[in-house]
């Protein structure tokens, strides 16, 4: 790898049944879809899948497993009969449900779930030790400088790239072997009110609008000389990805040629990775035994 050069992670959060949608073939045509844009591209996909989507489709998840994807685990405590929103919880109820949904997951895959995504990344401080005591290595579990309290989901301050989480806050970078990618967004450019930011989730904008966002964030990084530069786009396999003239589908495709592009003209070039891939290459190029030393710095500019 180059000092230009950057990892392009691609995942689908997959809740074709959860209960506001209750589509699973459409799920299954979806996540088919994906691996089909994605396989054009030389790339992988990273499935987080709850534990319904699972049992409607186990065939479907093993074969792509089997096929090089990640396939990993995705949360909706209320798919499980809890409340909407993991972050409202303690630590004992907290583990139960991840608990549960990971044995259903091991139940259909054969194996435990080293990935994981919260769903609408609701989390608090008792979520990292709860994550790294179920054996979970790594996941897009933030969403950086998103304010939804209404979702207990407030990350304003969170670090923009992948990092270690903290034992004691979820906002800092930590020394847990639990490796947080998050998906790349532009803090600067909100929606929602402000509360939250324009990442790379597909279906949120077009194309021209993610280019903007994937530009800003390969300048970023080259600024920052960040040891692991990467590019992550995300979606949900609740849209006509198998069809070749969704409006979605396309954006993708776009996406995936933009980031080429701008990666290119900086002289470097992409490499598709899963994010377990990724994970382990940021395990690689930053001990986890450098985290540790990690200082929290005060700007005292301005008191003299």
């Amino acid at each position: 790898m180059s000092k230009q050069d950057f990892y392009l992670v691609v995942g689908a959060d997959c809740e074709a049944t959860q209960h506001a949608i209750r589509d699973p073939a459409l799920g299954e045509r979806a996540v088919r879809g994906l691996a089909q844009i994605t396989a054009k591209e030389n790339l992988k996909m990273t499935y987080f899948v709850i534990p319904t989507d699972l049992e409607a489709s186990p065939a479907v998840y093993r074969e792509l497993a089997a096929a090089g994807h990640e396939v990993s685990l995705h949360l909706h405590p209320a798919d499980l009969g809890y409340e909407e929103f993991l972050g409202i919880y303690g630590p004992d109820d907290q583990h139960k449900i991840l608990a549960e949904a990971a044995d259903r997951f091991a139940q259909v895959m054969g194996y435990r779930s080293k990935g994981l995504c919260i769903g609408y990344a609701s989390g608090n401080d008792y979520t990292y030790p709860v994550v790294a005591e179920l054996g979970f290595r790594h996941g897009m579990l933030s969403i950086p400088t998103r304010i939804l309290p209404e979702c207990a989901s407030v990350w304003a301050g969170a670090p923009l790239g992948m990092h270690y989480v903290n034992p004691y806050n979820r906002i800092l970078p930590g020394w847990l072997d639990v490796v947080n990618i998050p998906c790349t967004l532009d803090p600067e450019s909100r929606l929602w009110g402000g509360k939250h930011p324009q990442d790379l989730r597909v279906e949120l904008v077009d194309a021209k609008n993610h280019w903007y966002t994937t530009a800003k964030a390969v300048d970023r990084q080259l600024t920052e000389n960040t040891a692991v530069k990467y590019i992550s786009a995300c979606t949900h396999n609740i849209f006509h990805y198998d069809d070749p003239n969704n409006f979605r589908r396309q954006t993708l495709e776009k996406m995936i040629r933009h980031v080429r592009d701008i990666v290119g003209k900086k002289g470097g070039q992409i490499v598709g990775v899963t994010q377990q891939q990724l994970a382990a290459i940021f395990r690689k190029t930053v001990p986890i035994e450098q985290a540790k030393n990690i200082h929290l710095k005060l700007d005292t500019q301005g008191r003299n």
